[in-house]
């Protein structure tokens, strides 16, 4: 395996698993805490999309009190505030950075100067309260034509960005695309996420499935968008949190046949064979790198050591 290939493993590796990640509104605790005890692996505590204008305030204080209050054990405490062409972002920042949130999650992200300013912002807090430089980490949501446009400059944009999110709902209103069940209006965007995603580091993260009694064809998208090379996807309700999980952890048979790859590249590595066959099969490195990515994915999730 060349150099570069097992870096990108292992600053994979690095990350934490957000597999599934699960929006919840923050204007109300007792949803807050029923998402905590669903065990995602991250709860999204929102200020945008699903709170009204007139709830905004009451949500900056519960999530800032659910912050400082409530045990999240494992799971992983974001807060999506309101987009940065709003003027609603600086008071939700100013009212929840108190109470310590693991990250942030950017909606409509389009340009890199938005993600640098939310995180200069972020560096002060730190300073003046004596934080971890560079802690509380940054997701962007890709959903409009701008965004998609600028992937490039957003991805790259701060050390902060851990993730970048496709959102299929919103980036199909801002193009006048019909939203169709398979995201084939939307394909080209779906792709250029995960490929920007992946060329700098950062996880992918997959567009939220919106029908709440599908689970056959929930359970279809996420297949597809683990094909991709998605490593998590959107939640918005807890039901959805297993079937999503299950998709992206490998399991035990996935596991026991990446191993048994390896060592059998590793040996003819040894003899001075390059490609070779191996149940009927040819293997070389590209599948040696989609066995390693895999395992990545499983001591990540946890199953693996």
């Amino acid at each position: 395996m060349t150099c570069h290939a097992s870096l990108k493993v292992e600053q994979s590796m690095l990350l934490r698993p957000r597999r599934a990640l699960l929006f919840m509104p923050g204007d109300d605790r007792r949803k807050i805490e029923k998402g905590i005890a669903a065990a995602p692996d991250c709860v999204i505590m929102d200020i945008e999309d699903g709170v009204a204008i007139s709830q905004k305030p009451a949500a900056r204080e519960s999530i800032r009190a659910g912050l400082n209050e409530l045990n999240f054990g494992v799971v992983e405490k974001l807060v999506r505030i309101n987009g940065l062409n709003t003027p609603y972002y600086p008071d939700d920042l100013n009212a929840t950075i108190g109470g310590q949130p693991d990250g942030y999650v950017i909606p409509k992200a389009e340009y890199a100067e938005q993600l640098r300013d939310v995180s200069a912002r972020l560096a002060a807090a730190e300073l003046a309260n004596g934080w971890q430089t560079g802690r509380i980490t940054l997701i962007a949501i890709i959903e409009s034509a701008k965004g998609v446009v600028n992937l490039r400059e957003i991805a790259s944009a701060d050390s902060r960005l851990v993730a970048l999110v496709f959102g299929a709902e919103d980036l199909a209103g801002d193009i006048g695309a019909i939203r169709t069940p398979d995201l084939r209006e939307s394909a080209y965007a779906r792709g250029a996420v995960v490929i920007h995603a992946k060329a700098f580091g950062l996880q992918a993260i997959d567009t939220p499935f919106i029908r709440l009694n599908d689970d056959e064809a929930l359970t279809a998208e996420t297949q597809t968008a683990l094909e991709m090379g998605y490593t998590g996807k959107l939640a918005i309700h807890p039901r959805q949190i297993a079937p999503i999980q299950t998709i992206f952890t490998p399991d035990q048979s996935d596991i026991e046949r990446a191993q048994a790859l390896i060592a059998a590249f590793h040996a003819h590595q040894i003899e001075g064979t390059g490609a070779f066959r191996l149940n009927d099969q040819m293997v070389d490195m590209p599948m040696i790198r989609a066995a390693e990515a895999l395992l990545a994915r499983a001591r990540l999730a946890g199953v693996l050591r």
